[in-house]
């Protein structure tokens, strides 16, 4: 399994290695800005991510990353890990179709 974050206080990182570490896996996680994070997604068949609900909405960084390498997803497993602060809207729901 492998771990893709956004985190800008280390929250959401936090628990998406939480995440990994409970499935049974070693921790193999990666911010959506590390160079090798693409790699290991196009190598595993199970992915978390994990990002801090903003506005309602999936932060534009980690929105633009997974439209650009949007072949990449086809027959992958996706647990996603919204975190939020106050109020989430519907966060976890809009990556989900997206």
């Amino acid at each position: 399994m492998t771990g893709i974050y956004f985190s800008g206080t280390g929250n959401t990182k936090f628990c998406v290695d939480k995440f990994v570490e409970e499935y049974g896996c070693s921790k193999n996680s990666f911010s959506v800005e590390d160079k090798e994070v693409l790699e290991n997604i196009k190598n595993d068949d199970k992915i978390v991510t994990g990002y801090p609900v903003q506005y309602s909405n999936i932060p534009k960084i980690l929105r633009d990353y997974i439209v650009l390498i949007r072949s990449v997803w086809k027959g992958k497993r996706v647990f996603i890990i919204a975190t939020m602060g106050l109020f989430s809207g519907d966060g976890a729901g809009i990556l989900a179709r997206l």
